[in-house]
């Protein structure tokens, strides 16, 4: 290419560069013409140069159009502050590229190799060196070079610049995306607090609905026993004061029977609630099964063929055995009514080895089922599902109370295991009781040696705690007819000085839920002064009792309310047989 052609290239290339950035070049060169004449031979060669007097001008002409410094070295002898600050004040792309034109080294003197690096400043990074003299090409080869980096200088300030950009769209795009999602969470937590409330709400009706339907239960079925008991008492004082006896018996029966009913009405209510004293010992299953065969079969009736089927080596389980018998007794009963023209009742047993949800910590995980089917009419699944609630029962008004499988369901629950139930109408039911598996030993019958010979008492001195008048006088008679002196206290405080004083006391008998302090806090006080005296707790509902294993301490019995005067004066007897007499205290 010829040099006008050149020439006219450069021409053009220098026009496109004039509409960009960083294509001017700065010459310091202090000493006579060289700033001019290099100037000139930069602008023969289409490369835009200006003269600069000293490093100050230097300074003062920066900007963004100024691609490159060509220096003397003797430029460096002017003051390098501004220029310093011009250096220190460019953008983190931005490294300006300085050609440095160094005076030749002689062999008569000697300078550092690196002198002219070190005279200039540290904030001078991008620099070329090159040694006068030097030719034409040599000096514009090295001006376009440094031009060219700087042109790649402002490409990365675009890249950045759009990076800038683009995080700048991204960080609007996510701030609204952000306010958006803010809108829509605040949307959903009012939602669902409202749902919550709403839910709370319908939480609330169905527990006023259960609670309408359990006091309107109870009040049907307590206001027929009360009125079993009240009429035959009235009749019974009507005939006493008319001396007219001699068919009292069946109104005081009839008086009893209802008082009974209300005392089983009662118990299953505290057993749905799973707040029934258990006295829970070691059992084995299949035997008591086999107890209640008999009982089973006079039960169902002779149109029912009862099934038994026992699984061998089953391991004993932990129970109340007689809330065991009775949920056996109840789902027996519901069964025979289930299949009014007759069928099968199988009762069986397994080793369950999954444990019900109710029941963790058990160390094996092993539980006990205690299956009892009938061949009945079955049920649907709306029904299944309400079978274990309370007062819910399918049998006409008047012949159940609703509360057998809910008493089962408590009784299982309460103790470490669980009841389940399944069914299909025409199909028949299964209910299930699934209860603890234990490596207990059982206990061999009590000798009869231990047995007390009668009931009556010898003057023994018995301390009757109980906050309830009629109670604790119903106690004091009937200890006082059997031959016991008694003495009375209304609560736990009354009943301190007694128990600290010397008199002969031979039996405690106390209220569990005495008001202020408890029955079994005034057992604590009473076995600091008489630690071998033995104590009869009483209780007709306390939710610290139903444990009786935890709950009782060595010589100590229990009692639930209600009871016959019979049950008392038994227990009472065996526990002062089992003790030598208190004495003094």
């Amino acid at each position: 290419m010829s040099d006008p052609a050149v020439r006219s290239w450069k021409t053009a290339k220098l026009a496109h560069r004039r509409a960009e950035f960083g294509y001017r070049v700065l010459i310091c060169a202090p000493f006579g013409h060289d700033a001019g004449s290099m100037a000139s031979m930069l602008a023969r060669e289409g490369y835009a140069a200006m003269a600069c007097r000293d490093l100050t001008a230097v300074a003062a002409a920066f900007g963004d159009d100024v691609g490159a410094l060509l220096f003397t070295e003797e430029a460096l002898a002017s003051d390098p502050a501004p220029f310093v600050a011009a250096l220190e004040a460019q953008e983190r792309w931005s490294d300006v590229p300085i050609v440095m034109l160094a005076a030749p080294r002689t062999n008569s003197v000697s300078w550092p190799k690196d002198t002219v690096r070190l005279r200039l400043p540290e904030q001078a990074t991008n620099v070329v060196v090159l040694e006068r003299p030097l030719g034409v090409i040599s000096l514009v080869s090295a001006v376009a070079s440094a031009l060219k980096a700087r042109q790649k200088q402002f490409v990365i300030r675009d890249f950045i610049e759009e990076q800038q950009r683009a995080a700048d769209v991204l960080e609007a795009e996510v701030k609204a995306r952000t306010s958006e999602l803010e809108e829509a969470l605040g949307r959903l937590k009012s939602e669902m607090a409202e749902r919550a409330r709403a839910e709370d709400q319908l939480r609330q009706a169905q527990k006023m609905e259960a609670v309408g339907q359990l006091t309107g239960g109870i009040a049907h079925d307590f206001n027929n026993m009360l009125t079993g008991i009240m009429g035959s008492l009235d009749i019974i004082r009507r005939r006493i004061e008319s001396g007219r006896l001699d068919d009292i018996d069946r109104f005081m029966d009839a008086a009893t029977a209802s008082a009974q009913r209300a005392a089983n009405l009662t118990q299953r209510l505290l057993a749905f609630s799973r707040r029934q004293s258990l006295d829970e010992k070691p059992i084995d299953a299949n035997a008591l099964i086999r107890s209640l065969t008999d009982l089973l079969r006079r039960t169902i009736g002779e149109n029912i063929e009862l099934r038994t089927e026992l699984a061998e080596d089953l391991p004993t389980i932990v129970a109340d055995a007689n809330q065991l018998e009775n949920a056996i007794i109840n789902l027996a009963i519901n069964a025979r009514d289930a299949m009014r023209d007759g069928g099968a009742l199988s009762v069986s047993t397994r080793i369950a080895g999954q444990a019900p949800e109710t029941a963790g910590g058990r160390p094996d995980g092993r539980f006990v089922s205690i299956s009892i089917s009938d061949t009945g009419v079955g049920m649907d699944e709306a029904t299944v599902r309400q079978v274990f609630e309370p007062f819910f029962t399918t049998k006409p008004i008047g012949q159940g109370t609703g509360l057998g499988l809910s008493m089962v369901y408590g009784f299982a629950d309460q103790s470490g295991g669980k009841a389940e139930i399944s069914s299909a109408l025409g199909e028949g039911t299964t209910v299930t009781i699934l209860l603890p598996a234990s490596e207990a030993e059982i206990s061999g019958p009590a000798s009869e040696q231990s047995a007390p010979p009668s009931l009556h008492g010898a003057g023994e001195s018995v301390l009757v705690v109980e906050d309830e008048p009629a109670v604790r006088q119903l106690l004091r008679e009937v200890l006082e007819e059997l031959g016991y002196e008694t003495v009375e206290a209304a609560n736990g405080q009354a009943a301190l000085p007694i128990l600290s004083s010397k008199r002969r006391l031979d039996l405690l008998i106390t209220d569990v839920g005495l008001p202020g302090m408890s029955g079994r806090q005034l057992a604590e006080a009473a076995r600091s002064s008489r630690p071998d005296m033995p104590i009869l707790f009483v209780t007709g509902y306390a939710e610290k009792a139903a444990d009786r294993a935890g709950f009782l301490g060595q010589n100590m019995s229990m009692i639930t309310k209600p009871f016959t005067l019979e049950v008392v004066a038994q227990k009472v007897r065996s526990m002062l047989a089992s003790t030598v007499p208190g004495g003094d205290g």
